[in-house]
């Protein structure tokens, strides 16, 4: 809507001008006519077509003041309260409009001119305001010179809804004109108003749905309670648009509600605020279940002044609140509030119900899910509780586990077990375990009768009993001790649960808190639930722990006994019985003293679990202290509670306190009723000793009289038992005793010697788990035997296996026994392993030994035939070639006689290989490259192997050095390409290589024979038919052979396996049938450079001269070389043998020049001729010949310096030119 000009006279006022025409006023009738349609027409689709009520109500303010020619105009309408509230308004002049609201007072109800007209439902037309006491604000009257107005009403079907106020500056009566137009503009406010309330109701009714579908949306979402009712607090203030909202439930315990939530509030007190039932507004929902509504909280009687003051810090006016129920109780209350007037009706109780019932709904299924998630965490928790706490039978481990998982089951900080004792009905329980309690908190809990406290009335009733306040508690008469300890602990609440197994009552389970409140019934039951799986297991680890208590007690007896019995040493006997009553007593302190006279105080001669000793001597003084009781009564002493007994000097109190000792007992050693010795026991812990306990040890004690009495009586014997026992426990020799296999008893030694590091690893155990495989049905046979009666070996040997697998030999002992009463088997067993083994070794080296003297045999054989064949060999081969250098070319004799020489060759050969498996022949070592020696070997083999078979050579550029006979090893390599060729006779591949190795101590103690350290290793490898295990085994002995007849000597790898050893090698073979074989040769290496052998030039023969004495026992030797040097040119004599030789060499009387002399002789060595002959001719030079290297001037095959030998057999050239060198040298 538009201002009116500023030109527009103002209205009201005369303006002085000539009267206008008829024609004129026609003109401006029909224009203010035509401008009233127009603002109208405005009107009415600013109010059919806008969202805004306030736009909408300005517009008719405007369009009233603008048509009407008013200085101002004011819509009110009916909101419901006490006051009208303002629409809209409009201010002609600027200037009042910026100050007019400022002036505005609240219309009310009653008095008022508006309240006038919506009480009539008719206008009424004022000719002056300010006159008129119904005119509320004269202020706004006489600053804005306010005069004349029109108050009408705003109906809507009959029904006043608002006012519209119209005001005028002076001026005379209203027009009918005017009047009808500010009806119209008033039925235009009416339907603005209704319309506004109905769209206000629609949006309300929106906001109210989206809201409530928020809710239970989050309700449906969510199982979190608190998420919940913070959601239907917002909604409850959003959708009653109020300035706050509260929603509080009651505490069970208590019955007070205390405040969750309140959102839009300002005071900061509600978090600890808690309200009674009856008290304020909150209170009377609590108590009579139906909703509170109150437009003047502070003017409301019913509001108590302590929330007045509340209230007045909110700024409270109107208040309501609904409960919140669930079924037919009231659990809390949900509340909005407004700071100001506005009014909270019906329909804002009918929605805070709506919502208090989904909140309802909400703790419901937040305590279902609540209580559900709850029970099945109970469940599987006490699921778990009873799976752990059933799983182990250790007393203490169980104790413990039930006061930490009893407080995380309740949410407790503290708690506690105590127990009944078992063997002594009647007796006081005491707390074996605790949680979050001081470590002196079981000293002063000594009840002394069933109300003194919750735990003992538990106990006598049968059934849980809990306090909430034990220290105030009516039902309960506390003892001074009792409420002192109580007090010192500053726990207030208790519950405490009995543990019952069938009819009996092994004691209580109690749980503590330091607050003031009771426990639900939900706790006790959870407790007792717990509790009773808890006693099922404190039950079982009881019995397990006391029939293991009397087992370990027979056997602390038993090996006390035992130890006593083999010890006469009073300080052994002494330290054997304190470790003995130390475990039978279960005590953290154990002490011995002993006296030798009734007068004289006891002496503690050892203690074990003591914290520090004293310097001096520590004394117990007959009748002083708990010890000195014991010793002057001469019965066992014992109290729970030492330094707190008053029945003791105070100076044994204190030691007692200074000590941490609780629980104590003395027990007297006494022979002849006299007290000799005192055992002494303590706790620092509140255990209590028992009957049962005074018992084992008063029977310890009886055995340590005996012992003590034993060890006095025979105490020169000392020395010589000592002894016996370091002979006994020195043993070597293992124990086991078995019945039907099932072994009963091992000694550590048999334990040790099968790997086991303790013998309760093989209690139990079948004893043939442990016999070797191949053994057990001679064993079983054995016991079927031993059972039946039959005869079967007392002692004999057996494989056993280890823990980890491994192989040993024992020498078994067996004899049957009793055991427990019943027939047993005992095994004295005795490890054998390093015997057998030494044994095994021993039968290799036997076989060794045996091999190496066959070999030495057959070496020496071949050796003397060797010997004797070169002397026959040289004949022939020197007879053969002096005919032939008498015959002519084309003589026909000369093809028979170089027959004959050529078979003398072959047979030079063939002892050739004699001496070389027999390690006989002469060595010519060198330094050497093998790398030449197979590349040059190699071309050699080519045609020798065939044109079916290829060969191969993989050479190591950087091999290392060799020192040996090149020869030698060209004949190895030779020897071992012909047996290759021979095993693949359709064909294969033939490799030869050689390669650095360094040999470590494994390989040379799986390979007896070779040596530690670097090595060249060249091995010839075929792809033949290989060998069998049985071929192997022989195949390096001489003359043996897989070949036909006539198709091999058998000498090929025994001259291979001869010509290694004599060059201190190693042999290795690998095959196997069908996979070829592999033949390794390691030869050690060295580090001097490769000999290269010098040029020798040919000579030619010059004519010889001197003299030569020839000694050779052979006649037909001699005869030959006396021949071949007399044709050659020197004077011979010659001799049979070395004695002639001397008487030779003495008629002598002209120079010998050279003695050309046998080496083995029947009467001396050539050596020993040759040395007998030097004195007298120091000028003469020795040419030695022999056929094998069994002799003086060789050693290991290599010759001695400045030796020079002809070796058999040889030939006339052979002999004459050796004979010349050494001649010319």
């Amino acid at each position: 809507m538009s201002k009116p000009s500023k030109s527009r006279p103002r209205p009201g006022r005369r303006t002085a001008s000539k009267t206008p025409s008829p024609r004129t006023r026609l003109i401006q009738q029909a224009e203010e006519r035509a401008e009233r349609l127009t603002t109208l027409s405005q009107l009415t689709r600013l109010i059919t077509s806008a969202t805004d009520s306030d736009a909408v109500f300005r517009g008719i303010a405007e369009a009233a003041s603008t048509l009407l020619k008013a200085k101002m105009a004011y819509v009110w309408i009916d909101a419901g309260g006490e006051r009208l509230k303002e629409a809209g308004s409009y201010w002609a002049d600027a200037r009042l409009a910026t100050r007019a609201p400022a002036t505005i007072v609240p219309v009310s109800r009653k008095g008022s001119l508006s309240a006038d007209v919506l009480q009539s439902r008719r206008p009424e037309y004022v000719e002056d305001v300010q006159r008129d006491p119904r005119w509320l604000n004269p202020v706004l009257a006489r600053e804005a010179d306010l005069h004349a107005c029109i108050a009408q009403p705003l109906l809507h079907q009959e029904r006043a809804v608002g006012a519209l106020i119209v005001a005028f500056g002076q001026r005379g009566a209203f027009t009918p004109e005017e009047r009808n137009l500010c009806g119209l503009l008033a039925d235009q406010a009416a339907i603005a108003i209704v319309n506004a309330r109905l769209y206000e109701e629609t949006e309300r009714r929106r906001r109210e749905s989206e809201l409530l579908a928020a809710v239970v949306r989050t309700i449906n979402t969510s199982l979190d309670l608190s998420t919940v009712l913070q959601r239907i607090a917002e909604g409850a203030r959003g959708v009653c648009q109020s300035d706050m909202s509260f929603v509080a439930l009651r505490d069970p315990s208590t019955d007070s509600v205390e405040f969750r939530h309140w959102p839009g509030a300002e005071y900061d007190g509600y978090r600890s605020m808690r309200i009674a039932p009856g008290q304020g507004a909150a209170g009377l929902v609590l108590v009579n279940g139906r909703p509170f509504r109150t437009d003047r909280y502070l003017e409301d009687p019913r509001i108590s002044p302590t929330f007045a003051t509340i209230a007045r810090e909110e700024g409270m006016r109107a208040y309501m609140a609904v409960p919140i129920k669930i079924e037919e109780g009231v659990e809390g209350f949900l509340a909005v509030s407004n700071r100001d007037d506005r009014i909270l009706t019906d329909r804002d109780e009918h929605i805070l119900l709506g919502l208090a019932d989904h909140a309802a709904v909400a703790i419901g299924n937040a305590r279902l899910f609540t209580d559900s998630a709850a029970r099945r965490h109970e469940a599987e928790a006490l699921a778990e509780l009873g799976s752990a706490i059933t799983s182990s039978l250790d007393l203490q481990e169980i104790l413990s586990f039930v006061v930490d998982r009893a407080c995380a089951l309740l949410g407790t900080q503290r708690s506690a077990v105590a127990l009944l004792n078992a063997g002594e009905p009647g007796s006081p329980f005491g707390f074996q375990a605790s949680r979050g309690m001081s470590r002196g908190f079981p000293a002063g809990m000594r009840p002394r009768h069933p109300r003194d406290g919750t735990t003992p009335a538990a106990i006598a009733q049968r059934r849980p009993v809990w306090s909430a306040d034990l220290l105030n508690d009516p039902d309960f008469d506390l003892a001074p001790t009792t409420r002192a300890a109580v007090e010192a602990e500053g726990y207030r609440a208790v519950l405490s649960t009995p543990l019952l197994v069938g009819d009996r009552v092994l004691g209580a389970l109690v749980t503590y808190r330091d607050d003031v409140g009771p426990f639900s019934q939900r706790q006790v039951e959870l407790l007792q639930a717990f509790a009773t799986q808890a006693a099922l297991a404190l039950e079982n680890a009881r019995l397990f722990e006391d029939s293991e208590r009397r087992r370990r007690e027979s056997e602390v007896l038993a090996d006390v006994s035992r130890a006593l019995t083999v010890s006469l040493d009073v300080e052994a006997v002494l330290r054997r019985i304190t470790d003995g009553a130390k475990e039978l007593a279960r005590s953290d302190l154990a002490l011995i003293g002993f006296r030798e006279d009734d007068e004289e105080p006891v002496t503690v001669r050892y203690a074990v679990g003591a914290r520090d000793m004293p310097a001096r001597p520590n004394l117990i003084e007959p009748g002083k202290g708990l010890g000195g009781r014991a010793l002057l009564t001469g019965r066992p002493c014992r109290t729970d509670d030492y330094p707190n007994d008053a029945s003791f000097d105070k100076a044994y109190l204190d030691r007692a306190r200074a000590n941490e000792t609780v629980a104590a007992m003395a027990v007297p050693i006494k022979s002849a009723d006299r007290a000799i010795g005192l055992i002494y026991v303590a706790n620092r812990s509140p255990r209590p000793f028992t009957d049962h306990d005074e018992a084992v040890l008063s029977r310890l004690a009886d055995e340590a009289a005996i012992a003590l009495r034993n060890a006095q009586l025979f105490a020169r014997e000392r020395e010589s038992e000592r002894r016996y026992r370091t002979l006994v426990e020195g043993s070597i020799q293992g124990i086991h005793i078995h019945r039907s296999w099932v072994t009963l008893f091992v000694n550590s030694t048999f334990a040790r010697m099968l790997g086991y590091e303790s013998v309760s690893d093989l209690i139990g155990i079948d004893s043939r788990r442990w016999m070797a495989p191949a053994e057990l049905p001679r064993l079983e046979g054995y016991l079927a035997a031993r059972l039946r009666g039959e005869a079967v070996p007392s002692q004999y040997e057996s494989q056993a296996v280890r823990k980890d697998g491994s192989l040993v030999w024992f020498d078994i002992q067996v004899s049957a026994i009793l055991w427990e009463n019943e027939p047993a088997i005992q095994s004295t067993v005795l490890d054998i392993t390093e015997r057998k083994r030494a044994e095994e070794a021993l039968r290799q080296s036997e076989a060794q030994l045996r091999q190496a003297q066959k070999m030495e045999a057959v070496g020496r054989l071949a050796g003397g035939v060797a010997h004797d064949f070169n002397n026959l060999l040289t004949v022939i081969t020197g007879r053969t070639e002096l005919l032939l250098l008498r015959l002519t070319a084309d003589d026909p004799r000369r093809r028979d006689i170089e027959l004959v020489k050529k078979t003398a060759d072959r047979a030079a050969s063939l002892t050739q290989q004699l001496l070389a498996f027999s390690r006989k022949q002469m060595l010519q070592p060198r330094v050497l490259d093998l790398n030449d020696v197979v590349g040059n070997m190699a071309q050699m083999l080519k045609p020798l192997i065939g044109e079916t078979i290829e060969l191969i050579t993989v050479l190591d550029p950087t091999l290392g050095r060799v020192k040996a006979d090149p020869a030698q090893i060209e004949q190895i390599i030779l020897n071992l390409a012909v047996n290759a060729r021979d095993a693949m006779p359709q064909g294969g591949r033939l490799s030869i290589e050689t390669a650095d190795v360094e040999l470590d101590t494994d390989f040379v103690d799986a390979h007896p024979g070779s040596s530690l350290g670097p090595h060249a290793m060249f091995r010839v490898r075929d792809t033949g038919i290989g060998m069998s295990p049985e071929v192997q085994a022989h195949v390096f002995e001489p003359f043996f052979t897989t070949k036909g007849v006539g198709k091999g000597t058998g000498l090929g790898l025994a001259t291979v396996y001869g010509i290694v050893k004599q060059h201190d090698g190693y042999v290795r073979l690998e095959s196997a049938l069908g996979a070829g074989t592999a033949v390794s040769i390691y030869l050690s290496r060295v580090s001097a450079p490769v000999h290269r052998s010098a040029t020798v030039e040919t000579v030619p023969p010059v004519r010889a001269s001197g003299t030569v004495l020839v000694v050779e026992d052979e006649g037909e030797l001699r005869s030959l070389a006396t021949e071949v040097l007399g044709i050659a040119g020197y004077s011979v004599l010659s001799a049979g043998g070395p004695n002639e030789a001397l008487e030779v060499a003495r008629g002598h009387t002209g120079p010998i020049h050279l003695l050309l002399t046998d080496v083995v002789m029947p009467e001396m060595s050539g050596r020993d001729l040759a040395d007998r002959l030097a004195p007298a001719r120091p000028e003469m030079k020795v040419l030695y010949m022999s056929g094998y290297t069994d002799d003086a001037i060789v050693h290991h095959g290599v010759l001695d310096p400045r030796t020079v030998l002809l070796t058999k057999p040889f030939t006339p050239d052979a002999l004459t030119r050796m004979v010349a060198e050494v001649m010319n040298r």
